[in-house]
C-alpha cells in the first residue's frame, strides 16, 4: 500500500490528523506530509484543513465546527498554544478541557487514536464529536449567561465521580499571583474540575497578561505550566514561579 494511501485510511479511521502527527508515523519531514495532502485534496480523498486534514466524509461536519472564532485576529496565535498543549498529552489519558476559544483549538488539534475528553463546554463538546477514535463525555447542568459553558450542582455533582489525568483551562487574566475571571460564575466548577486532575496546564494568549480582572480563580501553585503565544516577552514568562511556554505559529 502507497503512503499516499495508508494516509488517507488513518485519517478516514481518526477522522482527522495533523502534518505533525502524520510525520511522526510516517518518518518523514512536515513538508513532505503537506505536499501529499496537498494531492490528496485535489484528488477528493482528503479536506485540506489548518494543520493537517479531515476525512472526507467529516467535511460538513468541519466547516459546522468553525466556532465562535472564526474571524478572531489572535487566531493564528490560539491555534499554536493549541497545538503546543496537544503535544503535551499522551495517547490512552483522560483529559478535562475547559470552554473558551483557546481550549477550542486544543481540541482542535487532539489526533490521537486512544483518548477520553471530558468537557462541559457545548463548542469543545462538537469538535470532539467530529472525531470517532476519541471517547467524549460532556458535563451537564445549566447553561452559563453569555456563553457556552454549563455550570451549576448538576456539573458539581457530576465531577465528584470522575478522576482525569490533566485538565487544560483557559483564563480570563494572567496577575502576578495567579488566574483571574471578571465572572464568579464558573470558579467554584474550575475548582472542581481542578480537584479530580492529576495535573494541570493553563492556556493563554499573551493579551491575557496583565489585563485587571476582580475574582483569583487559581494560584500557580496549582499548574504544571502555562502555555502562550511566542509575543510575550520571554523576561516576563520566565518570571513566573511555573514554566510559561512560549508556542510559536508554524505554517499549515
Amino acid at each position: 500500500m502507497s503512503r499516499h494511501q495508508q494516509i488517507v485510511e488513518l485519517i478516514e479511521q481518526r477522522g482527522f490528523s495533523s502534518v505533525a502527527a502524520l510525520a511522526r508515523h510516517f518518518a518523514v519531514d512536515a513538508s513532505t506530509i503537506r505536499r501529499d495532502l496537498d494531492k490528496l485534496a485535489a484528488e477528493g480523498q482528503v479536506v485540506r484543513t489548518h494543520g493537517g486534514a479531515a476525512a472526507v466524509v467529516n467535511a460538513r461536519h468541519a466547516e459546522s465546527a468553525v466556532g465562535p472564532d472564526a474571524h478572531d485576529p489572535r487566531l493564528p496565535e490560539k491555534r499554536a498554544i493549541g497545538a503546543a498543549m496537544a503535544e503535551r498529552i499522551h495517547e490512552g489519558q483522560t483529559i478535562l478541557i475547559d470552554g473558551g476559544t483557546t481550549c477550542l483549538e486544543v481540541a482542535r488539534h487532539l489526533d490521537h487514536s486512544r483518548l477520553t475528553v471530558v468537557t462541559h463546554d457545548l463548542h469543545v463538546g462538537l469538535e470532539i464529536s467530529t472525531k470517532p477514535q476519541i471517547n467524549l463525555v460532556f458535563i451537564g447542568g445549566e447553561l452559563l449567561p453569555t456563553s457556552t459553558s454549563m455550570w451549576g450542582p448538576t456539573s458539581i455533582q457530576q465531577l465528584e465521580n470522575m478522576r482525569v489525568n490533566v485538565a487544560v483551562f483557559g483564563v480570563g487574566t494572567v496577575m502576578d499571583d495567579g488566574i483571574y475571571a471578571s465572572s464568579s460564575y464558573s470558579i467554584e466548577l474550575k475548582r472542581k474540575m481542578r480537584s479530580i486532575a492529576s495535573e494541570a496546564f493553563f492556556v493563554a494568549d499573551s493579551t491575557k497578561f496583565g489585563r485587571e480582572a476582580l475574582f483569583r480563580v487559581f494560584g500557580f501553585e496549582d499548574f504544571t505550566a502555562g502555555i502562550t503565544d511566542a509575543t510575550l516577552d520571554p523576561i516576563r514568562a520566565a518570571r513566573f514561579p511555573v514554566p510559561v511556554i512560549r508556542a510559536t505559529p508554524v505554517d499549515a
